[in-house]
């Protein structure tokens, strides 16, 4: 905590801005005066960089303002102006303005806002202090948007306080800024953070952005404990000033601005000029695809199958009016090729559990591919990884890493086989490609097909005649081998009885936690059910989109490894594991697992109210940090359903997968809420209710619209 000042306020602060030199600062600086009490001065110190096209009068009016604020107000002690000849961009910028920081508290404001509201500044000190805050947030419009202070859960009331004040809890979208939006901060705890983001974070990120995601690689929600003032006092002004100049160059020299959602741009950052591929918003017109069809073109001739995912092929989503592919990724949200911005669901295939090029990815990665990607020998990483998955997930005391799921599964497979002295498996869901897992398919031996018998747990009538199978081939089973459906939950007591069964016929429990491992729970479906296996399975998750996987379990079947020729060159990969370490601790750490349930709940609860308003039945089902589509029981319309739904919801700026989806812990609200209300129209849609099957007249509800 701060040591608390002698004085309610310090004799003399820095206010530090980064101005464009337009005369938005003319407004942000005459209200921030009229506003404020404070019973201490202000050394105001700003820098200019021409980052947009102002007007040389425009520029020069500002500037002899800002020269001019003793006169305007007394408290102006003494204004400090770093002129640039060209841009720099804001980072540079923020750069200099900290060399010039001295005194221990500081204002930040940028330089279009409006203030008019009251802003205590000698109380906002004083509860800066007291709560050992690292900043305090002036209430501000674009914060406020969309009642981020309103929703129950959101934000919290602070007691005693001098002024009123809230936290933001983790599951809010902003619970991890320390934005440069008008705020007070305590300059020693401040400064060193941004310095931080600017020197390690994606220089193509909005600097806030970068902010953000250094407070959530050092995990610094508590150690900052960002305050926000409760009521809006300060007013955006600078997107006015910017609609009507018409198109602007971003603050970032590179130019790689960000994309609002669903609209087009060029895939180097900048803005369309009308002259270059435009299709349009996202609003639920034909998507124009030509980059796409393009490179599909190119595909077809070099690659087999187009695509070197089999669920990543364009006919297992909605082809032809669906992105086939994607340019990059932020947070919960990609870009396609051809420009676009959606909402993402899909999360590559479930792997990508904190979203896109998250902070404890990035920072990972760049920190510790400078030490060598594979080295010649082992390293204290697959040590230390392995230990820590351990430590996460119950049951588990020994791990070998190899790189796909694929390989786990069918590495638990030998393994068993080898333990048990028997060949048979019966498997229970898809666990892959190799010939021993997937039955009868193009290129897999006839004579493996008695070895491994597949099915699929559709009902709970399933489940006794999987348990049925079981008991009837007795002791020829060496494992059974488990994924749980997407579409329905299994129980505890299926899943115990399963064990036991395996167990009374010497076969051992395989869970394949490869989707759901790191999601219902560190340890998947066995861990969420209280039901501990002789060998899991993991990928995905457990490296939050890296290539890795293992096959964990305790000491009395692991051991067994060291009879067996499984290996990978690839498998002590130093990148991946040491990703895998910090993505298990920030799942720990944070409310990774709740709030992804909680995300799922409001994404499935409210698909099924919306298909309800216009005369459809309940359409997502299963677990909650994974909900699944389920539009019929028959899969011929449940594709059909699900192609038109995927179609829709793409050209409304949302990915969705015809089955399971997931929320990951950079999906908001506001990203359910976006989702939301693009499925409220497409239920609506013609084509949608033709491809369900559902009479025309069934008519939507006032306000549901294409």
């Amino acid at each position: 905590m701060l040591t608390p000042p002698t004085t309610s306020a310090p004799p003399t602060i820095d206010l530090t801005t980064t101005s464009a030199g337009r005369d938005t600062a003319l407004r942000t600086f005459t209200s921030f005066f009229e506003h404020v009490v404070f019973s201490g001065s202000f050394r105001v110190l700003v820098t200019v960089d021409p980052a947009y096209p102002v007007p040389a009068e425009e520029r020069a009016r500002t500037l002899a303002f800002l020269r001019d604020l003793p006169a305007l107000d007394p408290r102006v002690a003494e204004v400090v102006l770093e002129e640039f000849p060209r841009q720099v961009g804001l980072p540079a910028a923020l750069g200099v303005l900290l060399s010039h920081a001295v005194s221990p508290v500081g204002v930040h404001l940028e330089d279009d806002w409006e203030f008019t509201g009251p802003v205590d500044l000698d109380g906002l000190i004083e509860d800066l202090h007291a709560r050992g805050a690292t900043q305090i947030v002036f209430g501000n419009s674009h914060t406020a948007r969309g009642g981020t202070f309103e929703r129950p859960g959101e934000a919290t009331p602070v007691a005693g306080t001098k002024v009123p004040l809230v936290r933001l809890e983790r599951s809010s979208w902003a619970a991890h800024f320390m934005p440069l939006s008008p705020h007070v901060h305590a300059t020693a705890r401040w400064a060193p953070v941004v310095a931080r983001a600017l020197a390690t974070t994606d220089p193509g990120l909005c600097v806030d952005e970068r902010i953000r995601e250094q407070v959530i690689a050092e995990d610094g929600y508590e150690r900052h404990r960002v305050h926000w003032m409760r009521e809006v006092v300060a007013h955006d002004i600078g997107r006015p000033w910017l609609a009507a100049r018409g198109g602007h160059r971003s603050l970032t020299p590179e130019h790689l601005a960000a994309v609002p959602v669903g609209r087009p741009a060029r895939l180097d950052g900048g803005e369309l000029d009308g002259r270059e591929l435009d299709g349009g918003p996202l609003d639920g017109g034909p998507l124009d695809l030509r980059r796409s069809a393009e490179l599909r073109r190119r595909a077809e001739l070099v690659t087999p199958g187009l695509t070197h995912t089999f669920h990543k092929r364009p006919e297992n989503f909605a082809d032809g009016h669906y992105p086939v592919y994607l340019e990059r990724g932020s947070g919960a949200e990609v870009r396609d090729v051809d420009g676009r911005t959606y909402v993402d669901f899909v999360s590559a295939l479930g792997a990508a559990t904190l979203g896109h090029n998250h902070p404890v990815v990035t920072n990972t990665v760049k920190e510790k591919a400078a030490r060598g990607l594979l080295l010649s020998l082992p390293t204290p990483a697959e040590v230390g990884a392995a230990e820590l998955l351990a430590r996460s997930v119950p049951g588990v005391e020994m791990v070998r890493f190899l790189k796909t799921g694929a390989e786990a599964v069918a590495a638990a497979v030998r393994l068993a086989r080898l333990l048990t002295g028997r060949d048979e498996v019966l498997l229970a869901g898809y666990h892959g490609w190799h010939d021993q897992l997937i039955g009868a398919s193009p290129g897999v031996p006839s004579a493996l097909l008695p070895l491994a018998r597949r099915t699929e747990l559709h009902t709970a009538d399933d489940d006794e005649r999987l348990l049925a199978d079981l008991r009837a081939a007795g002791e020829r089973i060496a494992c059974v081998v488990l994924s749980t459906p997407y579409h329905r939950r299994l129980t505890a007591g299926f899943l115990t009885e399963l064990r036991d069964t395996c167990h009374r016929s010497g076969a051992l429990l395989v869970l394949d936690e490869v989707v759901t491992g790191f999601r219902l729970a560190p340890g998947g479906l066995g861990q969420h059910l209280g039901v501990e296996a002789d060998l899991i399975c993991f990928s995905k998750g457990i490296a939050a989109g890296a290539p890795l996987a293992a096959v964990a379990g305790p000491r009395r079947t692991m051991a067994g490894f060291e009879r067996l020729r499984v290996s990978s060159t690839f498998a002590g990969e130093t990148v991946s594991l040491e990703v895998m370490k910090a993505a298990l601790r920030y799942y720990a750490d944070s409310d990774y697992y709740a709030r992804i349930a909680r995300l799922g709940r409001l994404l499935r609860d409210g698909l099924n109210r919306a298909a309800a308003d216009t005369g459809a039945g309940p359409v997502a089902v299963g677990y909650d940090p994974m909900p699944c589509l389920r539009f019929a029981e028959d899969p011929a319309r449940h594709a059909r359903t699900a192609e038109a739904f995927l179609a829709g919801m793409a050209r409304r700026g949302v990915l969705m997968r015809r089955d399971v989806n997931f929320p990951t812990a950079a999906h908001g609200e506001e990203h359910v809420e976006r989702a939301l209300a693009a499925a409220a129209e497409v239920f609506a849609t013609d084509a949608f209710r033709s491809a369900a099957d559902r009479p025309a007249d069934a008519a939507p509800k006032a306000g549901a619209t294409r």
